[in-house]
């Protein structure tokens, strides 16, 4: 973990106040809560997932002004208490060792740090999310170009739309350093409820499945480890993963979406004995890996 966020109740627990209305009326913040990024070792390198705040978010400016910049204070209090590269160097794990990132999402803390990489790491992003970039107001999804796109980033835009009724026109073909990784679109049945998976290295173990709502285009990580408990990764899908069986999701973002993605990550833990769900502010996530079979 990088640090610490705070956010609205209505955050993590949505009712039936828009957004707009309960982001200027609430008077109470949630207790803190991590900042997670996931360091996955793989035969072929190391994977890290989201890639937490950057401490440049305490900086004066780093916010946009305005509407926007009042939005951005009143929805998410952050404390970042130490860099990327120190937080996995706790676990002794040197952020140079990185050969792929994956993000969620582009909210700058997931992907704040990715000027950190070295130069070339592919980071990966829904096809959908990666669109965001040229939107004519990405503040507006959350998103900061500046932050989480900055010069020189290797950002490759994934297709997630394999198993959708009518997939949608890609306005670019999959990048080729994106299928030289050796992976491609995943027709497994058992994720065939997902709008889109594509399997990083094409050998199961790392799917990226769609799972929009928070975001249009975020998506999850499926970790599967052979014989023991699978993993899924899902970034701002939720963020207490114990409410998901109950339908409840967070109050922003596209609510009809979240409720689609959350039923189809409650069925997928039918489907595979054992999985376990981590989400990227959750507390309880060390408790859930120390205790995966």
């Amino acid at each position: 973990s990088t640090g610490t966020v705070r956010v609205r109740p209505q955050n993590i627990a949505g009712d039936w106040r828009p957004m707009l209305w309960w982001t200027a009326t609430s008077r109470t913040w949630s207790e803190p809560m991590p900042i997670w990024t996931f360091a996955i070792e793989h035969p072929r390198g190391l994977v890290l997932f989201d890639l937490g705040q950057s401490p440049a978010s305490a900086e004066p400016g780093y916010y946009p002004g305005g509407f926007l910049g009042w939005a951005f204070a009143r929805q998410a209090s952050f404390a970042v208490e130490r860099s990327l590269p120190d937080a996995l160097a706790g676990e002794g794990i040197g952020l140079p060792d990185a050969s792929v990132a994956v993000v969620s999402h582009l909210h700058q803390d997931h992907a704040g740090n990715i000027a950190l990489l070295e130069p070339g790491v592919p980071v990966l992003v829904s096809a959908q999310e990666h669109g965001l970039l040229d939107a004519k107001t990405p503040e507006m999804h959350g998103v900061m170009p500046r932050h989480v796109s900055p010069k020189g980033a290797n950002l490759l835009p994934v297709p997630l739309d394999n198993f959708a009724d009518n997939p949608p026109a890609l306005a670019v073909e999959p990048p080729a350093a994106l299928l030289a990784l050796g992976g491609g679109p995943c027709d497994d049945p058992e994720l065939s409820g997902f709008a889109g998976a594509w399997d990083l290295y094409g050998d199961g173990s790392l799917v990226l499945l769609s799972t929009p709502g928070h975001t249009p285009g975020s998506a999850s990580l499926l970790i599967r480890r052979g014989g023991r408990s699978p993993l899924l990764l899902v970034g701002d899908v939720t963020y207490d993963p114990t409410l998901m069986p109950q339908g409840i999701v967070p109050g922003t973002g596209a609510e009809g979406l979240q409720r689609t993605t959350t039923a189809e990550i409650v069925a997928l833990a039918e489907r595979l004995p054992g999985l376990v769900v981590l989400a990227a502010h959750d507390p309880a996530v060390p408790h859930l890996l120390s205790t995966a079979h």
